[in-house]
């Protein structure tokens, strides 16, 4: 059985009600859902809400699962476009109580909040210094192993707009990791990239 196949069957199952079929569909989609969600917007609470809330939004509408990409994809979508929301609702609360102009607020995460245990603190510091857009094509291109085209119909941009925010956020993360970011020896051995 195919992948695709196996997906609209799971997102048939738990459509009609098999918890069995739902739970499958949560375990393999939760970790990675919600430490995407954590680094795009640097609150951990506000990330497990939108987890939440990503996964009410998708058991409304399995029924429309039409299984032309991966439910891990269609539910990474109904999670970043939740994000973006959160992110816009958060930059209007700012902008409401302090006054700024969308050009001056930049709400950035802040990922002293966000913990994970395995993963080292710099690459956390150098994450939060992209922007929000340089991090989501890093985190979806090289994490989750999308393609420039699958990156631009998430984020709903073009996709040399999203090439170019994948060159820029690994320069920046080969800046900020320094001495850290693996590199082409000099005795000819090659190392990993960014």
């Amino acid at each position: 059985m195919s992948d695709a196949t196996r997906d609209r069957e799971l997102a048939r199952q738990a459509a009609q009600g098999d918890e069995e079929a739902w739970q499958a569909i949560y375990d393999a989609t939760c970790d990675r859902l919600f430490s995407l969600l954590c680094y795009q917007l640097g609150d951990r609470e506000a990330a497990l809400d939108l987890l939440q809330d990503t996964y009410v939004r998708a058991f409304q509408r399995l029924d429309g699962f039409r299984g032309e990409a991966s439910l891990a994809s269609w539910l990474r979508t109904i999670a970043m476009r939740l994000a973006i929301d959160w992110k816009r609702s958060a930059l209007l609360k700012i902008k409401r109580t302090v006054g700024l102009t969308e050009r001056t607020a930049i709400v950035e995460p802040q990922t002293e909040r966000v913990r994970f245990e395995s993963e080292d603190r710099n690459l956390h510091d150098a994450l939060a210094r992209l922007s929000k857009n340089q991090r989501a094509v890093l985190l979806l291109h090289e994490w989750e192993e999308l393609s420039f085209a699958e990156i631009a119909q998430q984020l709903e941009i073009k996709e040399s707009t999203v090439r170019v925010h994948h060159v820029r956020a690994k320069q920046k993360m080969r800046e900020a990791l320094g001495d850290m970011a693996p590199r082409v020896e000099a005795q000819g051995l090659e190392g990993l990239e960014l």
